[in-house]
């Protein structure tokens, strides 16, 4: 896809200057479009840097949308300052000193100068809602744009007797209208009242304009951290975070309605990323942190304007842990890659709520074809793709369907691929594992569905469950059982199963402490759980994010999982007694986040296990490590592939290992075993 700047000046602004945006402009190279809708102008720098810097330093077009003035209570002023309260609120003034520490903190992200200069003018919707639009000069394919809603409630030093006014309250229809702030120095003529369907119709015609092929906004279904039998969850996240994802959700369905191409969706995890053991690495945490000092005018720079940025937060960045990680609510796992009973390969993603699927031409072939969406839409962004015994699979998902008021329903769905007809049998809701309680906020907080057909060919999914231990369904003779408490507790949200050759399935997920096993005595028997697999070695920190077990023996299985702070790739080692080694494995990989994937690779009578990850600069790599015996860290080849998922690997027809991948530009690029010894490493780049 080739375009240019959008001229999405449809209508006659503001007079003044145009900003260069306004401007017909001529082609350019092919972008990759990225579009993101976030409630607060700090959103992005706390929650998905460090990929948002990972975009813009490949050139990516960015196009950010803030939906909140976030003037909280209009104090500039470090919140440690006990005399910070002595001040008169200035809610323009906080306003405008957060949108110029952010423009700051792209400029600085793309050009290395914090004051290179941006173009600030009126863009006017079709709604008739104005919004304040940021163009960096230097990059004009980089654009903020600033709703200004306003947020006004008691915490924030309001009278009680003066109405709240939420995010919140709007997407619920609470609200019939919501008044706009304007920043200080904004362009815009004044404040106005924006109401659901202006502010949904606004966002859908700025996704018309810039085409985007990744889409990223907050969680829309936040994990709890208490439970008060009147009021229901306490959230672990802000609810502007969770209403302006439904925003966004809803304007990219209504986009993709009106012909727009799905992307890729990612939901970002906000405050409760403090919950969780961390994944960024020191080395990025410390490049993000500094971003956001720049944000927050704590940089050390010799501030001559008047609203230099938000001093509020100041140099207290890593007193919020909740920057240390950047995790996608939805991250899904490396078991997309099937090989198919024709021999073909397919891979399997899901864009904008559909399933996508890219096939090999024939056997072997570098030619593919895809994206093909599937029918049925609604679904969350991971899936779990479960191989039946005959060369079809099994998808499976969930479904998220807005209700009323607010209101959600989220259902596990399963669609089975036959394997030599072809033939799809339609999407079917199997359930909740919180169906029980009949509370749409318990059913909401459901973590991501794996899935793996047994020995007996019977499909079993797993996931977390809103007690956050985990849940086990099974496929029977006469449809779907009951849910089964398999117990555990403070589970991240990132399962994983494997069916061993005795035909027993094991089932593995972290907790805040470490590695947690579910496993079986024989191979319809019950599950039993072993906690603190991890933890063993004393050594090692926490793991952070998700085990990926692969069989190494008849019996025993090897763990990959990320070390937390680190992001060092870790493999634990089961011994035949069934014992797990004293001590992991350290295989090297510094930073990075996501799954490892790892697949056994048995020829010419060698035995290797094949890693792949994204590393810290969100491109791929890829190693091979012996199965047997401890040896030193393996060598890391890192290509040139810029990753937005985990990646996958199989083997093909021929027995070749191929590795795949899903760009921020939401197409798929593959790399097969170059030579006969996938020591020698992969063959050139395919790019579908």
């Amino acid at each position: 896809m080739t375009f240019g700047i959008p001229d999405l000046h449809r209508r006659p602004s503001t007079p003044g200057p145009a900003g260069p945006a306004a401007q017909p402009a001529g082609a350019v190279p092919a972008r990759t479009s990225l579009f993101q809708v976030l409630a607060h102008p700090d959103d992005d720098l706390y929650f998905i840097n460090p990929d948002l810097q990972r975009g813009l330093e490949a050139g990516h077009r960015v196009t950010s949308v803030y939906l909140t003035a976030a003037e909280a209570d209009g104090r500039n002023i470090d919140t440690r300052d006990p005399r910070r309260m002595d001040s008169p609120p200035d809610y323009e003034g906080y306003a405008e000193a957060r949108q110029q520490g952010l423009r700051a903190a792209y400029a600085d992200m793309v050009t290395g100068d914090r004051e290179s200069a941006w173009a600030r003018d009126v863009y006017t919707c079709s709604s008739g809602v104005t919004v304040d639009r940021s163009t960096l000069l230097a990059a004009p394919h980089v654009q903020l744009f600033f709703f200004g809603l306003r947020i006004v409630n008691t915490g924030h030093g309001f009278p009680a007797d003066v109405p709240s006014v939420r995010l919140a309250k709007l997407w619920s229809g609470d609200s019939a209208a919501q008044l706009t702030l304007v920043a200080a120095e904004s362009p815009l003529p004044g404040p106005q009242e924006i109401t659901k369907d202006a502010l949904l119709a606004s966002l859908t015609e700025l996704l018309h304009g810039t085409l985007p092929d990744q889409f990223w906004t907050m969680d829309p279904d936040p994990w709890h951290t208490d439970w008060d039998e009147e009021r229901g969850p306490v959230s672990s996240d802000h609810q502007d975070h969770t209403a302006a994802a439904q925003f966004a959700l809803a304007a990219l369905e209504g986009y993709i309605e009106e012909g727009g191409r799905p992307p890729l969706v990612d939901h970002c995890v906000g405050y409760s990323n403090k919950i969780w053991p961390s994944n960024l690495s020191d080395d990025v945490w410390a490049e993000k942190k500094r971003v956001l000092e720049v944000y927050t005018s704590a940089d050390g720079h010799d501030c001559r304007h008047r609203y230099c940025g938000d001093l509020q937060l100041s140099d207290g960045a890593d007193t919020r842990r909740y920057g240390w990680s950047t995790r996608s609510r939805y991250e899904g796992g490396t078991d997309w890659l099937h090989l198919q009973a024709d021999g073909r390969l397919a891979a399997y993603a899901v864009l904008g709520g559909r399933v996508a699927v890219w096939t090999e031409s024939k056997p072997g072939s570098d030619l593919w074809g895809g994206p093909v969406l599937l029918p049925g839409g609604g679904l969350t962004p991971a899936l779990s793709v479960a191989p039946d015994r005959e060369g079809g699979v099994h998808l499976v998902g969930m479904r998220r369907t807005p209700g009323p008021g607010g209101t959600v329903d989220v259902d596990v769905v399963r669609m089975w691929r036959q394997a030599h007809t072809g033939a799809e049998v339609p999407w079917e809701r199997i359930g909740n594992p919180n169906d029980y309680t009949e509370d749409w906020r318990r059913r909401r907080e459901v973590g991501t569905p794996v899935a793996v057909v047994g020995s007996s060919g019977i499909l079993h999914v797993f996931m977390r469950n809103f007690g956050s231990g985990a849940s086990a369904l099974r496929q029977t003779d006469d449809g779907w059982g009951e849910w089964e408490d398999l117990r555990g507790r403070n589970l991240q949200d990132c399962l994983n199963a494997v069916l061993m050759t005795t035909g027993r399935i094991e089932l593995y997920a972290t907790n805040r402490s470490g590695g947690v096993r579910w496993y079986q005595d024989g191979m319809y028997g019950p599950y039993k759980m072993q906690d603190n697999v991890t933890s063993v070695d004393t050594d090692a920190w926490r793991p952070t994010g998700g085990i990926t077990p692969l069989q190494v023996g008849r019996s025993r299985a090897a763990l990959f999982y990320r070390e937390e702070d680190s992001g060092e790739v870790l493999c634990l080692r089961q011994r035949p007694d069934g014992r797990w080694s004293r001590e992991a494995d350290r295989l090297g990989g510094h930073g990075g986040t996501g799954r490892i994937a790892a697949l056994r690779q048995q020829t010419g009578g060698r035995d290797h296990v094949v890693l792949a990850r994204r590393n810290a600069r969100n491109r791929l790599s890829t190693a091979v490590l012996a199965t047997q015996g401890r040896q030193e860290p393996p060598r890391w080849t890192d290509h040139d592939v810029l990753m937005a998922r985990p990646p996958a690997l199989a083997r093909d027809h021929a027995g070749r290992v191929v590795v795949a991948t899903i760009g921020p530009d939401a197409r798929l690029r593959v790399m097969r075993q170059g030579k006969q010894d996938v020591s020698d490493g992969f063959g050139p780049l395919t790019l579908v």
